[in-house]
Order: C-alpha cells, then structure tokens, then sequence
C-alpha cells in the first residue's frame, strides 16, 4: 500500500504543469553546480539575482494573461518606458518614492489601454500589443533623442537602493519576486478573480453564461501585466543607475517562453505562478 500511495504521489507530481520546469531548473543548477565551482561565486550568484528577478516578476504579470486566453507583446517597451518615466520624474523634481508611482502608473495606463483595444474594439491581441509596443518604443526613443547612449542617470542614493539594496545577501529586487509569487499564488488559487481568469482561459463562452464579466477581468489582467512590466523596468533603472533606450528590448519573446515552459499555454486556462518564474530561472 506504501508502494502504491508513493507511486500516486509521484503520479501526481508530474502531472502538474509546472513541475517540467521546476525539475528542469533544479536538474540545471545541480549540474552548473558540479561542472562550474565557481558557479555559486558571490559576483555571479548577484547576477543571476538581478537577472532572474525583473524578468520573474514580468512572467508573473504575462502568466495571468495565458491563463486568461491573451497575451502581451508590449511587456519590454512598458517595462522601459515604466524606468524611464520614474527618472523623467527623479529629474523634475519628485521625490523617489513619488517617482516609483509614477512610472508604475505609466504602466498601468499601458495595460488598460491594451485592455481596451482588445477586449472593447475587439482587436486581436497580437496586433494590438505589437501596435502598443511600437508606440512605447517610439516614445522612448523622442524622449531620449540627444541623450545618446547614457540615458538619464544621475538619480538619488534612496532610489539606486531600491535596485542594488540587500537583505541577508539576498537583493530586495528578489524578495520582491519572492513576495508577488506567493501573492499572485494565493490570488489564483483562493479567490474569485483567480478561478474566473481560469474558467475565462478554459472555455470563455460558458464562463460569460455563468455570469462572468470576460471582458472587465481580462482587462483588469492587462492592467496587471503592464503594471508589473513597468515596476520590473523601475528595478532595473535603480539597479543600473541609468535609464535609456535598451531597457526591455526583446523581453516579451523570454517571458511569453518562460511562461509556456512553466506550463502556460497560448490558448489558456493553464498556468501558475510558482511555474511563471521556474521557467524564467531555468
């Protein structure tokens, strides 16, 4: 019977989505660790957390989105745009923590507008948030036209913190992650939003005959993913000391594969957060 209820357990284990990702990112650790010594060196366990993190807390935003039915194209230039708007402000004037709202809002407003495009004028998400990311990128590129490559730098010591403080050995970035996972978790797991972006995912036609309103939560999921696209943009700038043109270039490509290698799927009602960032730290 022992034999049985062990092999039921371990049944159980691999059928959750998640765990391909999670046994992939261990299996990876286990042989850096054995083939690279120096693979757990202070400086490069600093990079992997500083790596891992702005991109981890961006998957948690576009896993909301795939488990849902949609996606976000957008993600890198918000996440730019988002750092760069929190040093626009720390140039006006604002004070940090004012800053940080600032472009955090930025992001926001990204995100409704995606949610608008799709879900009110019925546009496809992949034309819409490619259309939202051309635009995002434009506007970074008029904004910093004449800075060259620098950016803008030159930001208080209360805002770099936020990138390059630690707690333990452990980069606050990272904590964060750590925190929004658990959260996120919860929120899909234990509430009313959670179960519906499911049941949206899963089969969106009967979820609207149960009552659920598709559109409103799908649009609140955009404002999710464009609000944490720019926080993670915000990381990045404190941690780097400068914002400027290349932030975010790309991403939405690493986090859409993260996702889906963390068990999302493009068609939807699939996905956890614990899974989101296993496949981004594999």
């Amino acid at each position: 019977l022992n034999t049985i209820r062990n092999n039921e357990t371990f049944s159980k284990i691999f059928k959750r989505n998640e765990s391909v990702s999670v046994l992939l990112a261990l299996a990876l650790l286990v042989f850096l660790l054995i083939s690279r010594p120096n693979f757990i060196d202070k400086i490069n366990m600093d990079s992997v957390q500083t790596s891992i993190a702005p991109y981890g807390i961006m998957a948690i935003g576009m896993m909301i989105l795939l488990i849902s039915g949609v996606f976000d194209l957008s993600v890198g230039s918000t996440m730019g745009l988002g750092g760069l708007v929190s040093a626009i402000s720390l140039t006006m004037g604002f004070s940090p923590f004012w800053a940080i709202v600032v472009g955090i809002l930025s992001g926001m407003a990204i995100g409704l507008i995606n949610g608008l495009i799709v879900e009110v004028a019925k546009v496809n998400a992949l034309i819409a948030t490619i259309g939202t990311m051309y635009i995002g990128r434009g506007i970074s590129e008029i904004v910093l036209v004449g800075r060259g490559q620098a950016g803008y730098t030159d930001f208080p010591e209360s805002f770099n913190h936020l990138g390059r403080g630690q707690f333990m050995n452990v980069y606050f970035m990272f904590w964060i992650m750590i925190a929004l996972i658990v959260i996120f978790q919860l929120v899909l797991k234990y509430t009313r939003f959670g179960r519906r972006l499911y049941f949206i995912g899963g089969n969106r036609d009967a979820a609207e005959k149960l009552g659920i309103n598709a559109q409103r939560i799908r649009i609140f999921a955009f404002m999710i993913s464009g609000t944490l696209a720019a926080f993670a943009g915000i990381l990045v700038t404190a941690r780097a000391g400068i914002a400027n043109r290349y932030t975010g270039v790309d991403a939405h490509m690493d986090i859409i594969i993260a996702c889906i290698i963390g068990g999302g799927s493009l068609i939807g009602g699939q996905g956890s957060m614990v899974g989101a960032v296993a496949g981004m730290a594999f």
